[in-house]
């Protein structure tokens, strides 16, 4: 039995899933799914994009909702070509030319240090918990705090607010396709494991394009049938369509538009739940870590 899977009380050979939205606050499309979806369909968390300029309306909608499970999708970047939105911190290290946070990762890495990105990051933190935001966990936009220069600080973070965070348990096979970052990564892994913090250990992610939109409910039946014993973390992007998301996101609209279809609906959660897979969310993750820790 995996220590994550004895703090949670499952069996050894139990299968849990998180079933995870990615990027709330990131538009009222995205909002409307994530909420519509928690409160109905088959979503068991979400997280929150708290730079974007639709934060606010996450902020509101979970004092209406305040049995949400909601965390932080800690930021770096902002990768829209149009549909652009700043640092809460302000350093202008963050920051690309047109004002922007960058679009991509090289720029992060080319233009922001780690004590910049710690700012950075806690500043998210702090701003959603003042925002009223019961924040349930902490995870990654685009992986940015996943490269190694940014791993410490993020990690920092939820020992600090007692969070559980995205943090898979790594393998041999992991770790050597780390290359370079390996060293962190099992340097914070064995630090978070000291400490009783759960890991994954497993996930899901399929790039939205991996998966054609028509393909999608039947795509994701056939991954969860064929989950190992463990927590995996499963991810998704829905997002309500319309004209405002295709033009904020072109690219992968249909996709995200798709997803919300889907994952608006009980059908999958019941699916899981007909297979005995156990369903959870970073709530009940975050209750038990605390619960185990020194007051």
């Amino acid at each position: 039995m995996t220590k994550t899977l004895e703090l949670l009380g499952y069996a050894p050979d139990d299968r849990v899933l998180i079933i995870h939205a990615d990027d709330a606050g990131s538009s009222h499309a995205a909002n409307v799914a994530a909420f519509e979806s928690l409160a109905h369909g088959s979503l068991t968390c979400a997280s929150a994009l708290v730079p974007a300029p639709w934060f606010a309306e996450t902020a509101d909608l979970l004092k209406q909702h305040p049995g949400a499970d909601m965390g932080v999708h800690t930021t770096l970047t902002a990768e829209c070509r149009t549909y652009r939105w700043r640092s809460l911190s302000g350093h202008a290290a963050l920051h690309a030319p047109d004002g922007g946070m960058w679009r991509d990762l090289a720029g992060v890495v080319r233009a922001v240090t780690p004590d910049i990105a710690a700012a950075e990051l806690r500043a998210q933190v702090e701003h959603a918990l003042a925002s009223g935001v019961d924040v349930t966990h902490l995870d990654t936009h685009m992986g940015a705090v996943l490269l190694p220069q940014y791993m410490p600080p993020y990690v920092d973070l939820a020992i600090e607010f007692r969070l559980p965070l995205f943090f898979i348990r790594p393998s041999e096979g992991r770790l050597a396709a780390l290359g370079d970052g390996a060293r962190v990564y099992a340097e914070q892994s064995s630090r978070l494991e000291s400490l009783g913090w759960p890991l994954l250990d497993h996930m899901i992610i399929e790039r939205l394009s991996q998966v054609e939109p028509d393909e999608k409910e039947e795509g994701f039946r056939e991954l969860f049938a064929a989950l190992r014993p463990g927590l995996t973390h499963f991810l998704v992007h829905p997002a309500r369509g319309g004209e405002e998301l295709e033009a904020m996101m072109p690219d992968d609209y249909r996709h995200r538009a798709s997803e919300y279809e889907v994952f608006r609906k009980r059908d999958l959660r019941d699916y899981c739940e007909g297979l005995g897979i156990k369903l959870t969310g970073y709530r009940e993750i975050r209750d038990r870590l605390r619960a185990s820790l020194p007051a």
